[in-house]
């Protein structure tokens, strides 16, 4: 019986695995699921066993993918150190992982790469609630950050003396959240067009969201 758990598990594993990267390659409209049951050696009714529908599919992509494949980034924004080096080392691991991780990629850019039409599914909603959800979730770490309250830069009050200006962000830590938002969104979507046209992923590269962040 628990081989049997066991194996019922690769079977969803592998069925999640093969339908990020055809979600990611060939759009969530145009893949059927007996794409995503070819590509992962298996058979359409392996599928139906685990999920209802595509709809159902693409939101156990989501939500198995989003985390997981994310942590290991976020992981860098809350560590130790002065606001400005996690966030700068941050931005520089998004870029990387761009370019040299393809779980991550595939992952942005069906999430923010996805059109949700009429030409959709029925109930595909459910993956945009996913999406909506997992941004309004990073809106509000980096908004959390950037005010000063996740600590490791000298204070957690966001109040700031003369010499902290750095860390306060008092003006508007919202709206640089909110630009650091709109250029992870941004170079998702460009490196699902082309990794290699992604800015440089090093302190060059990340100068200008950065600028823009810390006032």
């Amino acid at each position: 019986m628990r081989r049997t758990a066991e194996e019922a598990a690769q079977t969803k594993a592998a069925l999640l695995e093969a339908a990020l990267f055809q979600f990611a390659e060939h759009g969530v409209a145009a893949t059927k699921l007996a794409d995503v049951a070819q590509r992962a050696g298996l058979t359409r009714g392996a599928v139906y066993h685990h999920f209802t529908d595509k709809t159902a599919l693409y939101a156990a992509v989501i939500a198995n993918s989003w985390d997981s494949v994310t942590a290991p980034v976020w992981a860098v924004l809350d560590s130790d150190g002065p606001v400005e080096d996690r966030l700068r080392e941050f931005l520089i691991a998004w870029l990387r992982r761009l370019r040299e991780d393809r779980h991550f990629r595939a992952l942005l850019t069906i999430t923010l790469n996805a059109s949700y039409g009429p030409d959709q599914p029925e109930g595909i909603s459910d993956g945009r609630a996913s999406k909506s959800y997992g941004l309004a979730d990073w809106l509000q770490r980096l908004e959390t950050f950037l005010a000063g309250k996740r600590g490791g830069d000298g204070g957690g009050s966001g109040d700031g003396d003369g010499a902290g200006h750095r860390r306060t962000h008092a003006d508007d830590p919202s709206g640089a959240a909110a630009g650091i938002l709109a250029w992870l969104c941004g170079t998702a979507l460009l490196a699902a067009t082309d990794p290699d046209l992604l800015p440089p992923s090093d302190a060059s590269g990340v100068a200008l969201p950065l600028r823009g962040a810390l006032p």
